[in-house]
């Protein structure tokens, strides 16, 4: 699990890279970082831990260049942190010397490796260093021969941009676990004219072909985003696109190489942001932190143009963003029924839907205990539903996606636990063939059940469940005529009463 709290310290700015981007290779150059103090950075490290951090990132410039690196590896190894990112570039690593010597301290490390192009051409433009793709290369071996988590982080800047969909081709082989791209932020580039700031930042809009290409040459579940670009500019990659991250705690150094006192590192970072008045209308808006000042400045915001629910719903198949445009599209048809709900976001792209007593979980992850939808379950949490308030709800949960079989009196009233189950192993099993689920009823105080289902040439049939001196029993009654999707239909349904549940009972 994750750990709940971290840190970062920025063990200098030394580094021997001159990437376009950044300020640590440009402060370099000039003879203005040197080596740091160590036990000023080992009391920070450890009043982190004393503050109840469990997750560490040393970071620089580059931190192996710092003579006590080692040593202040293994203050974060003694200390107990449980996960220990190293946020390398790759150069001093190359030597398996050195990844053996941190790996011998014990430490629970990730490596995250600074790899500013997916090729070597790219890579060298953007660091300006000849010979440092090679060398990454070699650390990325080193790493894997080491059974080490690997992570990648690349700054996206005019030299590199084009390149980003060979990511997949370079990293896979090596078992990288995660690839994170960010937009150049240019507060952090240290002192650069108008003119180097124009070569090096990119127009988001000329992003989204290469970063289409790179997301779909990784394979389902390879964890790969980006940082800091606006969502409309491609609202597709929504999924894969984030603005800040985990509550982080920053001790950078300032202009004398101090440590500064820890700041809020997401909040910082936001201050040299804005988005337009028109962002407001944005079903993202709360996501997305805009765009840099710098960036306005030089392209202005016409690109920038709000994403709706339902457009954002059309780009999102797999239901990744359900939370957002599930949540927003959810309250519109709610308040269109007239109901008073409560929705929220929950954990794994999930909703929680309240109306009166009852309490509902909608998602792609969510059993469809309850009812299904294209694309969603629904699972009662917990309460009821007064009888008025059924088809209402019905035909709200239906504007986020086609029932599949929609939500029944079981919401209403309570079956017998023995026939609730059966119940859910019904809807757990549909739909059944070509066979539409109607509605579904409880009666006689809960001790019977019947399902509607009804064939596309307009046969029908009602499936019922009951007890019979405490037992379950079962049939179906048709209406009209039965044609051969009804027959079909009806027998997979009645093969999945007979299957047993959990307990080994059978409906």
């Amino acid at each position: 699990m994750e750990p709940d709290r971290q840190i970062e310290i920025q063990l200098g700015h030394m580094c021997n890279n001159r990437c376009v981007f950044c300020v640590s290779g440009q402060r370099t150059a000039r003879g203005e970082a040197g080596p740091m103090a160590v036990e000023p950075i080992l009391q920070r490290i450890r009043q982190a831990r004393e503050l109840g951090h469990h997750k560490i990132t040393l970071l620089g410039g580059e931190p192996t260049l710092q003579p006590g690196f080692l040593r202040i590896v293994q203050e974060t190894v003694d200390l107990g942190f449980e996960e220990i990112v190293l946020f390398t570039n790759g150069a001093k690593t190359a030597r398996p010397e050195l990844v053996d010597a941190i790996v011998a301290t014990g430490g629970r490390f990730t490596w995250r490796i600074s790899i500013q192009g997916a090729t070597r051409e790219s890579h060298e433009r953007t660091t300006r260093k000849p010979g440092s793709f090679g060398r990454i290369e070699r650390t990325l071996a080193n790493l894997q021969a080491r059974g080490q988590r690997i992570t990648v982080n690349m700054c996206v800047v005019r030299s590199n941009q084009d390149e980003v969909d060979q990511f997949a081709a370079l990293l896979l082989p090596y078992g990288v676990s995660q690839l994170h791209l960010d937009m150049m932020r240019p507060l952090d580039a240290g002192e650069r004219t108008e003119d180097e700031l124009r070569a090096t930042i990119p127009r988001y809009t000329e992003l989204a072909g290469p970063l289409r290409r790179m997301v779909a040459g990784f394979p389902d579940g390879f964890d790969v985003n980006v940082g800091n670009l606006p969502y409309c500019v491609a609202p597709d990659l929504a999924p894969w696109i984030h603005h800040d991250g985990e509550r982080t705690d920053t001790v950078a150094i300032d202009g004398d190489d101090r440590l500064s006192e820890p700041w809020n590192k997401y909040l910082v970072k936001r201050r040299d942001k804005a988005k337009p008045a028109s962002c407001g209308a944005c079903v993202l808006r709360g996501r997305c932190s805009g765009v840099f000042d710098t960036y306005a400045r030089f392209y202005g915001t016409d690109e920038l143009t709000p994403i709706g629910a339902a457009d954002l719903r059309a780009v999102d198949p797999g239901g990744r963003l359900f939370a957002v445009w599930g949540g927003a599209l959810l309250r519109e048809a709610a308040a269109a029924e007239g109901l008073a709900t409560r929705v929220r976001a929950s954990a794994d792209d999930a909703l929680r839907l309240r109306v009166d007593a009852l309490e509902l979980a909608l998602g792609p992850g969510v059993a469809p205990e309850s009812a299904r939808h294209d694309g969603f379950g629904v699972a009662r949490v917990s309460g009821a539903l007064t009888p008025d308030r059924l088809a209402p709800l019905a035909r709200a949960l239906a504007a986020l996606g086609r029932p599949v079989h929609p939500v029944g009196e079981e919401l209403v009233r309570e079956p017998h636990p023995t026939l609730a189950s059966a119940l859910r192993r019904l809807r757990a099993a549909a739909p059944f063939g070509a066979l539409a689920w109607a509605a579904s009823r409880v009666l006689e105080e809960g001790a019977r059940v019947e399902v509607d289902l009804g064939s596309p040439g307009g046969a029908e049939a009602t499936l019922w469940l009951s007890l019979d001196a405490g037992r379950p029993a079962g049939g179906y009654a048709v209406r009209g005529a039965p044609d051969e999707a009804l027959v079909a239909g009806l027998r997979e349904a009645l093969g999945a009463l007979r299957r047993p549940d959990r307990r080994g009972a059978r409906a």
